[in-house]
């Protein structure tokens, strides 16, 4: 099995929003004496940032869903949030734990600390693993808490996500109620942070020209469901390439499952890839013009907007985590 050590997957939340979108890390793969606890690696940072559009949204946490034998439990490690970011932070975790199944505990280290102006905040899994004990797939990468869901045990010490939000903003909102205008809703960011730790997340980048869906040779359990508009796999194309960098900045991506269809009437989910590679944000995130605010599929876009609360994950983010290992 093998683990890299990711960069961080970070959403930042500024003014105007990115979607999420990891670059590579330098570096040789890194396993350890356990051959079934495969190979690990550092995973890189996914960018978001808060958007300008006028008019308030709100889209409702999920229902109470059945209880599960294995519902995931999540443990947060804080420093330097309030009592009022604390509670806003734990709803979230509320939000996410019943919809995931785990025996092993996920893990966050979560920091309230300064950034630069217009961020959010950002997240990322600790590391990449593939070739571990019961992995879904060979030859892939999957994030921490996926691959110690399937490995029945936590494989490396680190936290699983580790997740940073900005303590210079004056503009959160951390109320249960719909965030009022010019507040930017805490609990829809971290709901957002999480889900990108938990593997809404693709290993593509573009630099220089050239455009590569892996790490070390290997696509992310994400990327094999990728697909541009003509329903041919990103993975089929040669890596790094003129042609796949071309294919990331089609504005024509696509998520495709059985799954995402089955959640989203028959068709695919469209992701966020503009004509310009945007390093953190394209890739993976869904597309904002097709899920805007007030959709129920929203949460994953690359623009959270002031008065927008989103409050739920969604079903085609749900169905993406069913896809990739959940």
């Amino acid at each position: 099995m093998t683990r890299v050590r990711t960069l961080a997957v970070a959403s930042l939340l500024p003014l105007l929003a990115l979607p999420l979108t990891t670059a590579p890390a330098a570096g040789d793969d890194s396993s350890g004496d356990d051959p079934a606890k495969g190979v690990s690696r550092a995973a890189s940072l996914a960018v978001l940032r808060a958007g300008t559009m006028v008019g308030s949204s709100f889209v409702p946490a999920p229902k109470a869903v059945p209880e599960r034998a294995q519902a995931a439990t999540i443990n947060v490690s804080y420093s330097g949030f309030s009592q009022s970011a604390r509670a806003a932070f734990q709803r979230a975790v509320n939000t996410w734990e019943p919809l995931l199944a785990s025996s092993v505990p996920i893990t966050v280290d979560a920091t309230f600390q300064p950034s630069s102006p217009g961020n959010l905040g950002s997240a990322a899994p600790s590391f990449i693993w593939r070739d571990f004990r019961n992995a879904p797939q060979p030859n892939t990468w999957y994030v921490d808490a996926i691959a110690n869901k399937r490995a029945g045990r936590q494989l490396d010490p680190a936290a699983d996500i580790v997740a940073k939000f900005n303590s210079s903003r004056s503009d959160w909102y951390f109320g249960t109620g719909a965030p009022p205008n010019n507040r930017y809703d805490f609990e829809s960011v971290v709901l957002h942070e999480l889900g990108h730790g938990l593997g809404f997340l693709g290993l593509a980048t573009v630099s220089s020209g050239q455009g590569s869906i892996r790490v070390s040779g290997f696509p992310s359990g994400y990327d094999r469901f990728t697909e541009n508009g003509g329903g041919t796999r990103l993975t089929t194309f040669a890596d790094p390439s003129t042609q796949l960098a071309n294919q990331l900045t089609s504005n024509s991506v696509f998520f495709d499952s059985p799954k995402v269809r089955n959640a989203n009437g028959g068709k695919t989910a469209r992701l966020y890839a503009p004509a310009s590679w945007q390093q953190g944000s394209s890739y993976s995130h869904l597309n904002e013009t097709t899920y805007g605010p007030g959709n129920r599929n929203s949460l994953m876009t690359p623009f959270l907007n002031d008065a927008e609360a989103i409050r739920t994950p969604g079903p085609i983010v749900r169905a993406v985590f069913g896809s990739t290992g959940w």
